[in-house]
């Protein structure tokens, strides 16, 4: 029987006990996952545009990437939920010839009494102290130094002559989803808003992808929800789930507007007709206050969590922390977004919101027909956890080994694939692993039936295979018909 020896060499002469160690069939296969959040940094940050950094801290994360921006907002949302996978954030900077979003009030008094103003910034609630015969400009000065005060917002403030205003740390359209109220709570005291002027300008996310190389991140929180820059991810999603790359990975992306259909530009629903794609899942923030970045952050932290562990994971009434919505969205309007491709939510008898369904954007084949292969994100994730164990275990078991096209007995011990044997270790892998172990898999005979493993014609290096994994399913709905008598 031979042996192959690596470091013991064949004409050793010299006496002695000799005995080499081999590592490659041992330990357990997993890898830590990564997570990159995708977002603004400020101008004055010193974080370098396009280039992936870790953080372990929300602090680390506002130091890199300057205090309340949104990458700093979403990195907090997140490390609260979720400081088990590894979290990454690519800074990416604000458009050079965008503006500010930006919103006046101003702020009038007249014998001004003790009291408060009361300040929203996107769902937070603050105040203001107004003291007896305060002047507007005090006021104003009193509102603009407890907005600053806030170490994580995403807006900052100034003043002049009573009025205050108040803008995005950052250019561009997402400061856009910025919601800021202020109300007197002092007599004498009165605070009217202005009207709002929209940021502009958006960054090119499609130019930063290729600074990311060929490091695998397997899930992704873009802050960027413009059909441009969703297209271009979209791309780069599928390119890294592609044969040749092998690095897949899932993106969390929220949408902001009402429900609506596929014919009202600018209602979720339409936004999501564009997308179509199995490795993004569009997050319903519809008109709630907190951001979208927020919304997606939190939303995904705790669904990852549980698929980082099991990519066949059922995520029903997974409770996500630290969100607030108005209201739950009734049986009708979850139907039409998860139809849409959009995942939903519902919200318990308190008020905490819960994972409802998990689906992908994919919607359509290529003929624009109904297709719901990638209905859920379960079956992207465990399709891409398949291929990634079989790959994995078949360079830690095969590394070195030789190729015949025939059957016959080459001794044991020895080193030869063939692809009978092949089939037996992808049979033995979906048996044992893939339905006993990970619990990914059913219908071991079906399996079996489908394996068709080959020397492809002509070539004495090259192995093809074809198999039909069946995966399982998520117990997401009862149907019974009582019949009573």
């Amino acid at each position: 029987m031979p042996i192959a020896m690596t470091q013991i060499p064949a004409n050793l002469l010299v006496p002695g006990q000799y005995e080499e160690i081999d590592n490659s069939l041992a330990g357990a296969q997993g890898d830590i996952k990564k997570v990159l959040i995708m977002a603004y940094k400020t101008a004055a940050a010193p974080a370098l545009s396009g280039k992936p950094v870790q953080v372990l801290t929300k602090a680390k994360a506002a130091e890199l990437c300057g205090h309340g921006s949104p990458a700093a907002v979403m990195a907090e949302a997140w490390l609260g939920l979720n400081s088990i996978e590894e979290c990454w954030i690519l800074p990416v900077a604000e458009p050079e010839a965008g503006t500010k979003w930006n919103r006046p009030f101003t702020v009038e008094a007249a014998a001004a009494g003790e009291g408060a103003v009361n300040i929203t910034v996107n769902g937070t609630t603050l105040a203001a102290a107004v003291s007896a015969g305060a002047a507007a400009s005090e006021i104003a000065a009193a509102i603009v130094a407890r907005i600053n005060s806030e170490a994580n917002l995403p807006v900052e403030a100034s003043a002049d002559q009573g009025v205050v205003t108040v803008s995005s740390l950052v250019k561009g359209t997402g400061g856009n989803a910025n919601t800021v109220f202020m109300a007197a709570a002092a007599p004498g005291v009165t605070v009217t808003p202005g009207t709002a002027a929209a940021g502009t300008g958006t960054a090119n996310l499609a130019a930063l992808f290729p600074g990311l190389g060929g490091t695998r991140y397997h899930y992704f929180i873009s802050d960027f929800d413009d059909p441009a820059n969703i297209a271009a991810l979209a791309a780069e999603l599928e390119s890294r789930y592609g044969a040749l790359r092998q690095i897949g990975g899932r993106a969390f992306i929220a949408l902001s507007g009402e429900a609506g259909s596929a014919s009202e530009a600018g209602s979720v629903i339409a936004q999501a007709e564009a997308v179509n794609s199995p490795h993004i899942v569009l997050v319903p923030r519809m008109e709630n206050a907190q951001l979208p970045g927020e919304w997606a952050a939190r939303f995904a932290a705790p669904a990852i969590r549980r698929l980082a562990d099991d990519p066949a994971a059922n995520t029903y009434d997974t409770q996500v922390g630290g969100l607030k919505a108005g209201a739950e969205l009734d049986f009708n309007t979850r139907q039409k977004l998860l139809e849409a491709g959009i995942a939903t939510w519902r919200l318990d008898p308190v008020g905490n919101l819960l994972i409802e369904r998990l689906v992908t954007s994919y919607t359509e084949n290529t003929d624009g027909g109904r297709d719901t292969s990638y209905l859920d994100v379960q079956v992207t994730e465990t399709v891409d956890a398949v291929r990634t164990y079989i790959n994995a275990e078949a360079k830690k078991r095969y590394k070195t080994w030789k190729l015949a096209a025939t059957e016959e007995n080459f001794g044991a011990g020895s080193k030869v694939m063939t692809p009978g044997v092949f089939r037996s270790f992808l049979a033995d892998l979906y048996q044992t692993v893939f339905i006993q172990e990970k619990q990914w898999c059913q219908d071991f005979e079906a399996y079996k039936a489908s394996l068709l493993v080959e020397i492809m014609a002509g070539s004495k290096t090259r192995l093809q295979y074809q198999h039909q994994p069946v995966l399982i399913g998520q117990f997401l709905t009862g149907a019974g018909l009582l019949q009573f008598k």
